[in-house]
């Protein structure tokens, strides 16, 4: 029998990942093993995200195939950005479905269902209903059958018969999410997470050095070690990236990377090696100091403002 789990997302434009257009999530890491494991044909996969001040179900992917990332990226069908993760979950096409009318995920709902969340907080006035729920679904939920059978009547009669809660909020996270523009909403910016940004730099490594090429990510290393992101730059030499996210930069890193760069000057003798931080640019007197001793180069990203047209 598939097993079926609830799966929170937070929309970043320029990896949009799940793809509702598309139809497919991808994963990677301890939790992509353990997708590829659990999930397979006819599982259900259920997203949901903040919209406003609530939790919304948005869409369900009825899943029809799994491919590995690096086979993905060798497929010409595969467009999605799930291919830069290393398990592509691809959905049904019929059986699937992006809500216009994204449902709401809230205590009434929940209670339907058998994820045994506490709501003892929300009813004496410590936490909120989005924070009860947000934290009890963090990390993914496995539901049972007769939980999808809950959700999909749930969702049915919504799409035919209720009126959209907060629509102004829904539209805006839609218009978002569905805008082909690279663009992250300014209420989600503050939760953009490390891995979120490696995967735009693995998607389009120029954005860190014109003509770049990633040629491994996560590299595990002699001493047990993950190396963010080896890149082959423009002229051949190799480029020793290590990633940190926003405030989360110490001055540790220089000698963390200088030691990463020496196991891949082993590994490629005969290659010019390159080390680089890629950070938020919160480089302290000490650590700058450290990048000129060590020959580091520091990589700074940012949000580009820009607009497109709502109506």
């Amino acid at each position: 029998m598939p097993k079926h789990f609830l799966i929170t997302y937070t929309p970043l434009k320029g990896h949009k990942d799940p793809d509702f257009r598309e139809l497919t999530y991808g994963d990677s890491g301890q939790r992509g093993r353990k997708f590829k494991k659990d999930i397979s044909q006819g599982s259900y996969l259920f997203f949901h995200t903040k919209i406003g001040s609530s939790k919304y179900i948005t869409c369900y992917i009825v899943v029809d195939r799994i491919v590995s990332g690096k086979d993905a990226r060798k497929d010409n069908s595969i467009t999605c950005d799930a291919q830069y993760d290393d398990w592509v979950f691809i959905g049904d096409k019929v059986k699937s479905k992006r809500l216009r009318k994204p449902i709401p995920l809230n205590k009434c709902l929940a209670e339907k269902l058998s994820l045994n969340i506490d709501f003892t907080k929300l009813d004496n006035n410590t936490k909120t209903e989005l924070q009860v729920i947000g934290s009890a679904t963090r990390q993914p939920r496995e539901l049972l059958q007769q939980d999808v059978d809950t959700l999909l009547k749930k969702i049915n009669n919504y799409q035919d018969n209720v009126k959209v809660e907060n629509s102004e909020d829904v539209q805006y996270h839609l218009h978002f999410y569905d805008e082909g523009e690279d663009i992250i909403p300014i209420d989600e910016i503050h939760k953009i997470k490390e891995s979120e940004i490696q995967k735009l730099i693995r998607k389009t490594p120029s954005i860190v050095e014109q003509g770049a090429r990633v040629i491994d990510y996560e590299k595990v290393l002699s001493d047990g070690d993950r190396l963010d992101l080896l890149l082959e730059a423009s002229d051949g030499s190799l480029i020793v990236g290590e990633l940190k996210g926003p405030n989360c930069l110490t001055d540790a890193i220089a000698t963390q990377i200088a030691s990463y760069a020496h196991d891949i000057e082993k590994e490629y003798p005969n290659k010019k090696v390159r080390k680089m931080i890629i950070c938020d640019g919160k480089v302290s007197p000490k650590l700058q100091k450290a990048c000129q001793t060590l020959s580091i180069e520091v990589v700074v990203y940012g949000v580009k403002l820009d607009c497109f047209k709502l109506t």
